[in-house]
């Protein structure tokens, strides 16, 4: 089959997987990101700003680029999150056809819930019973259910780390009344759009939030997704890491081992609402994964 490449265009970062099968499954080759906050001050007008899709393109292009350097034969780009709600996001489109060739298919959340699972599932082989997994986003949260590793149940939230920031935490450090109405309407949110199980054996975080998480978790300076697979996050581990980072001003924030600088002035919100789905569904164990959307791409 050769080298296949998937990029996901998310609400906050643009990544790149370059991976081939083999005889031990997928094989990733090269992995790439930058954050670029495709979903800036995106609300309440729901349009991508000029600068940000600049930025964008110049980062596809980049990653074109490697890919053609790497002897890719297949490319399959995504677009999730803000690309879903842009009203403008047919322009955006159009303009990276044009310059690069590249289609990109907005997937629905639905969709990206599917792709994002398969990815998952294939780090977690022994993974029996009532799992949830979920994908917390910059622009939304994908929850999906499973049972013995076929799915039941999904749901897109909308819950996205950059939305949440820009609507309540808007001090610095925030207030303890902008966390509380966060986490609120996080809670309602949650209750609203999904449904309550208690009998969860397995609960699996994937994605930006979580795997900076486990970075700082494991003292990471350099990020490595062989040590962030199957992490294991304990919720008094949680707890207590909010209440040290949601004191913290930005610059102090940024310094933090394993938090991606570009990540700094988001991760309150992403850890208010991991704890928010944990609490949710009673879990007090969390496990990591570094897969999710970017290989299930490419196994679908």
């Amino acid at each position: 089959m050769g080298k296949i490449a998937s990029i996901d265009i998310g609400s906050n970062t643009l990544r790149l997987l370059i991976a081939e099968h083999s005889g031990k499954g997928l094989q990733a080759l090269v992995r790439d990101r930058e954050i670029i906050r495709l979903g800036r001050n995106f609300y309440p007008n729901r349009l991508l700003s000029s600068p940000a899709m600049e930025t964008a393109l110049k980062v596809i292009k980049r990653f074109l680029n490697r890919a053609e350097k790497e002897g890719v034969t297949q490319i399959r780009a995504v677009g999730t999150g803000v690309l879903r709600e842009a009203a403008n996001s047919r322009f955006f489109l159009e303009k990276v056809r044009e310059e690069t060739g590249i289609l990109i298919r907005i997937v629905s959340g639905i969709e990206e819930a599917d792709l994002m699972a398969r990815g998952v599932i294939s780090v977690f082989p022994e993974i029996r019973g009532k799992t949830l997994i979920f994908d917390i986003g910059g622009g939304s949260t994908e929850l999906v259910f499973l049972r013995d590793r076929q799915i039941e149940e999904r749901f897109s939230l909308p819950l996205g780390v950059v939305g949440l920031t820009e609507t309540f935490l808007r001090t610095d450090p925030p207030k303890s009344s902008e966390s509380a109405s966060l986490i609120v309407y996080c809670r309602n949110i949650i209750k609203k759009n999904s449904i309550k199980d208690d009998k969860i054996n397995n609960i699996i975080g994937t994605a930006g939030t979580v795997t900076t998480l486990a970075a700082i978790h494991g003292n990471l300076l350099d990020y490595d997704p062989n040590q962030i697979n199957r992490t294991v996050l304990d919720k008094t581990y949680l707890w207590g890491l909010s209440k040290q980072i949601l004191t913290l001003p930005l610059a102090k924030r940024s310094r933090l081992i394993g938090l991606e600088p570009g990540r700094a002035d988001i991760i309150n919100a992403g850890i208010l609402l991991v704890l928010e789905i944990m609490d949710h569904f009673s879990q007090k164990i969390l496990l990591v994964s570094d897969a999710g959307l970017l290989e299930g791409i490419i196994l679908d």
